[in-house]
């Protein structure tokens, strides 16, 4: 077992429990721990650590709540598969507090998807290709009563344009608005339809098959455009309706 407490370095006395977290947090991060890989006991990693079993528990915890390991009742602690639900999370706090967050989410949306797609048509290969044709036809098959379905699809399609673009970091930003957005979807879709929609995803498709960066931003530009007027529209409505 000493080998996998490997990298584990003894906190400081002060502020027990927060260096305990940083030092726990480089020991995933900085030993390139794999999804899954399961923690030494806690008596042997409170020992290595130089902490009471309280501190390394309440550090655990805070881990868990990063997103970075997974604590389950009856297993090891284990290192968490990547998650980007923290970050909702505080986004949802931070949206509740604020004025307008739709139109700050179609804003942030707005400003990142036309350019990540540049980058797509530069850089897409044939397996991103095919992902973004297949959420078009499997989309093209929703029904109405479908919109579940269809939002996820929508999803996929723009997840498989970020994955094109060849960028980490532009996943990770996008992520959480993927969901955060969710709702604002599956209005869109009732009021412009699914095959306004997929026809933009198939021009998008095409310009960026094409290697024409310039028209798979135009494209998509004018494609958020759309959905920011439906985000209007519905924001105006709700206000207009009678309490």
């Amino acid at each position: 077992m000493d080998g996998v407490l490997t990298g584990l370095r003894q906190a400081k006395k002060t502020l027990m429990v927060e260096h305990t977290v940083v030092a726990l947090r480089d020991y995933i991060v900085q030993g390139n721990l794999s999804p899954g890989t399961e923690f030494p006991p806690e008596s042997e990693m409170a020992k290595k650590m130089g902490v009471s079993k309280f501190s390394l528990r309440e550090a655990l915890r805070a881990l868990q709540v990063l997103g970075l390991i997974d604590i389950s009742q009856g297993r090891r602690t284990r290192v968490a598969s990547h998650s980007f639900a923290p970050v909702i999370s505080l986004l949802q706090l931070t949206l509740q507090r604020s004025k307008a967050p739709d139109m700050m989410l179609i804003e942030a949306r707005k400003s990142l998807e036309g350019h990540i797609s540049r980058y797509a048509a530069m850089r897409a290969d044939d397996s991103h290709i095919k992902l973004m044709r297949q959420a078009i036809e499997d989309m093209k098959k929703c029904s109405e009563g479908e919109l579940d379905m269809c939002v996820d699809k929508d999803i996929e399609f723009h997840n498989a344009v970020v994955k094109a673009s060849g960028n980490v970091v532009f996943e990770i930003m996008l992520a959480p608005l993927m969901e955060l957005l969710r709702d604002q979807r599956t209005e869109q879709i009732k009021f412009r339809g699914i095959d306004t929609i997929t026809e933009y995803h198939s021009m998008i498709l095409e310009a960026i098959i094409e290697r024409d960066p310039d028209k798979a931003q135009k494209l998509m530009d004018r494609h958020l455009v759309l959905a920011e007027e439906d985000v209007m529209k519905a924001v105006k409505s709700l206000a207009q309706s009678p309490v």
